[in-house]
């Protein structure tokens, strides 16, 4: 858990004007000092521990966190801790439908990669004059600032990371629309009814912001190693898994090249006997044959009068 000197060094604790407060944050305010409400620095750490594990699970599931913070003192807080993590973010200006109509926002995300891509060409392939050159450089940046952070922006979004409730209203709206948790910065003028996990603080001192923000940042990239690291001993035990289904295989081929083998060997030693016995057969054949067959009858001979010399002479 962060340090409470630490917070208070930051200048956590100070909130609005007594005339200013929303009633929702009542739980978190620890009192007032020159009509200015003081925020309970215990509930921040309470609150901001809360958080960090919140986005550390999901960073370690590999889901994606979006940080938002368009106000002043947030933009820059916010554009460094998402370009640590490699993570989208918003420090500009929320554009409708980020979250609740992406495919119409992605347009203009290839619009500008598209203009990108014309300036980075325009030297070698100059199809355009000057002036478009001039008006399409314009174009893309602003929408660089509108749409820079989210050019890598993966669906499902894991959780936003919001500065400061009242300003980023609408990033709220479309969050609740679309079931995203939020974890928000929250001062004592804002309406927490939005937000899923509330930090209490001062969300208007660069310093305070930097030192929450950071925070939160650590854990998630704790996260992320975790996710890393589980990502790597799955693919190791599907290796394992492999080799020791390859070996398996390898250890059964000798056996069916063996009995493959010998194979052959048993049927050669069984034709002869075969072969032996199909020739008894043929040979037995004939005589069965023979022995069914009736016996020939034979021609009867031809009765021919033997003539005598005898009767010969007496004829002549």
């Amino acid at each position: 858990m962060i340090s409470l000197e630490k917070l208070f060094k930051a200048g956590v604790h100070f909130g609005h004007q007594k005339r200013r407060w929303s009633p929702k944050m009542a739980p978190y305010i620890w009192g007032y000092k020159n009509n200015i409400h003081l925020i309970d620095i215990s509930k921040t750490a309470l609150q901001l521990e809360k958080a960090s594990k919140f986005l550390k699970g999901l960073a370690s599931e590999g889901k994606t966190v979006l940080w938002v913070g368009t106000k002043r003192p947030a933009q820059n807080v916010i554009e460094q801790a998402a370009k640590r993590l490699d993570m989208p973010y918003v420090n500009h200006r929320w554009i409708g439908g980020t979250l609740s109509n992406f495919a119409q926002v992605k347009k203009s995300v290839t619009k500008y990669l598209h203009y990108n891509d014309v300036l980075a060409k325009a030297d070698k392939y100059p199809h355009y004059t000057k002036k478009e050159l001039n008006t399409i450089q314009k174009a893309a940046a602003r929408l660089e600032q509108n749409v820079g952070g989210i050019l890598h922006l993966s669906w499902p979004v894991g959780a936003l990371v919001v500065v400061d409730a009242i300003k980023e209203r609408s990033a709220l709206r479309e969050a609740a629309t679309m079931g995203v948790p939020v974890v928000a910065l929250v001062d004592t003028n804002a309406d927490p009814s939005m937000v899923d996990i509330v930090v209490p603080t001062n969300d208007d001192s660069p310093r305070a912001i930097q030192v929450l923000v950071e925070y939160m940042a650590d854990a998630v990239e704790a996260g992320r190693q975790e996710h890393k690291q589980k990502v790597q001993e799955e693919k190791e035990q599907k290796e394992l898994e492999r080799l020791a289904a390859k070996k398996e295989k390898e250890a059964k081929a000798p056996k069916k090249e063996k009995a493959e083998a010998a194979e052959p060997k048993k049927a050669a030693e069984k034709k002869p006997a075969v072969k032996k016995e199909n020739k008894a057969k043929e040979a037995a054949a004939p005589k069965k044959e023979a022995a069914k067959k009736p016996a020939a009858k034979k021609p009867a001979a031809k009765k021919t009068e033997a003539k005598s010399p005898a009767k010969k002479s007496a004829k002549k």
